[in-house]
């Protein structure tokens, strides 16, 4: 019947380089590769034998911050072989030591949890710490 159905995916993922400044958009690219099963390298499909319809094996990309408990990005993707998926998300200033997790919807265990590099992110151009203040003096 099914000799090894259990998914095996790997996944290596990539901020793009610059300056990361609040508020600015960052992106990460992430590549997700699954050992396919050689007699049909397209079937999704779960061993599940009581749910009542055909079930396709989703994995959810989640980019978020522990420390906070802020999710930043999620998307839901079906990978056959491979897959190259661009997330984007914005940061405060500050340090951010953020996490990608890859979570399997139909296998328990499938699950990635990997961390980034610690990300320093510079007050953005847009900053309005101090201008509220002085703006109410102006109007007295």
């Amino acid at each position: 019947m099914f000799v090894n159905s259990y998914p095996t995916l790997d996944v290596t993922f990539e901020l793009d380089k610059g300056e990361y400044t609040a508020g600015a958009p960052i992106t990460m690219r992430v590549a997700l590769s699954r050992d396919a099963d050689e007699e049909d390298p397209d079937d999704q499909s779960v061993v599940a034998p009581f749910f009542p319809t055909k079930k396709i094996a989703n994995w959810w990309l989640v980019v978020g911050e522990p420390s906070t408990k802020q999710l930043l990005s999620i998307k839901r993707v079906t990978v056959n072989k491979s897959l190259s998926v661009k997330l984007e998300f914005t940061l405060p200033k500050g340090q951010h030591a953020l996490k990608l997790y890859v979570i399997c919807d139909s296998y328990v265990g499938a699950d990635h949890d990997l961390s980034l590099d610690p990300i320093d992110v510079a007050e953005g151009e847009d900053s309005d710490s101090d201008d509220d203040e002085s703006g109410n003096e102006m109007e007295e």
